[in-house]
């Protein structure tokens, strides 16, 4: 028996051709079939070895009323699992989990232990992730107090693979997984219509602008300036995270504009 259990065919077995049939026609449903029997909609959810054996493409449906688990057979093989619950499920092997975001389908190979994706790289731990980004923004402009540092919230998600960003506690922040060792920062702030002063942006690593690779840009405030920033690529272990700070000295109130054009941005790689 293999993986997949397929029938084997005897030493001078009669009928052979039959044996034969059954094991091509279980090969055809293993890497053919769709399966979407996986109901979220009362919670976490297990996947039985057979059906897993069966199908190579897995819909996870119901509307789920917050982020779940699915647990997975100890069986290896390759598979592709599509979320189709409108919250993040959380993939979970014997050795590891990975996530999958609602609305996401994704190929996957699990040994009957480990979960990995196509672009995994040996010795990356449980929950790892070979690639993650995200690009949030401002539902409302927000206020800029003259002459101090100000963290700007981001409440909008255009987009957040692996959980980088929360859109409802420490909006400001993204914080970073289990498995991403770098990651590079962008963002692009629109100032209202003021030419008093000065105007900064920079990214803050942990509450701090002291660290290796910090970004910093001041200019000349002018009508609705423009100031984007890019970071080098970035060392980053479990648990950091970035924000992005402004500042300036107008002598009042300044607003960075709710706009297509501002925005803070992550890429992030194992």
């Amino acid at each position: 028996m293999g993986a997949l259990n397929l029938p084997q065919i005897a030493e001078n077995q009669a009928a052979a051709y039959i044996t034969s049939n059954d094991a091509d026609s279980l090969l055809e449903k293993a890497l053919c079939n769709a399966g979407a029997g996986l109901d979220a909609g009362g919670g976490d959810v297990s996947v039985s070895e057979q059906v897993f054996r069966e199908n190579w493409l897995h819909t996870i449906t119901g509307a789920a009323t917050g982020g779940f688990s699915v647990t997975l057979p100890a069986v290896a093989r390759p598979f592709m699992m599509h979320n189709a619950t409108g919250e993040d499920a959380t993939l979970v092997a014997t050795g590891n989990s990975l996530v999958l975001p609602s609305g996401e389908t994704r190929l996957f190979y699990t040994d009957g232990s480990y979960l990995y994706l196509p672009s995994d790289t040996s010795g990356l731990g449980g929950g790892s992730v070979a690639f993650a980004s995200s690009l949030v923004s401002l539902s409302a402009d927000a206020s800029v107090p003259t002459g101090a540092n100000t963290i700007l919230n981001w409440d909008v998600e255009n987009h957040d693979l692996d959980g980088l960003h929360d859109p409802v506690v420490d909006t400001s922040r993204f914080t970073i997984p289990v498995g991403i060792s770098r990651v590079i920062l962008s963002a692009q702030i629109r100032w209202d219509t003021n030419t008093s002063g000065t105007r900064e942006i920079k990214f803050y690593k942990n509450g701090s602008s002291a660290y290796a690779g910090r970004v910093f840009l001041r200019r000349n405030a002018y009508s609705e300036l423009l100031l984007n920033v890019v970071s080098p690529p970035l060392n980053v272990t479990n648990g950091d995270y970035f924000e992005v700070a402004v500042w300036q000295n107008s002598g009042g109130t300044r607003q960075i504009q709710q706009h297509d054009s501002t925005w803070f941005s992550i890429q992030a790689y194992a």
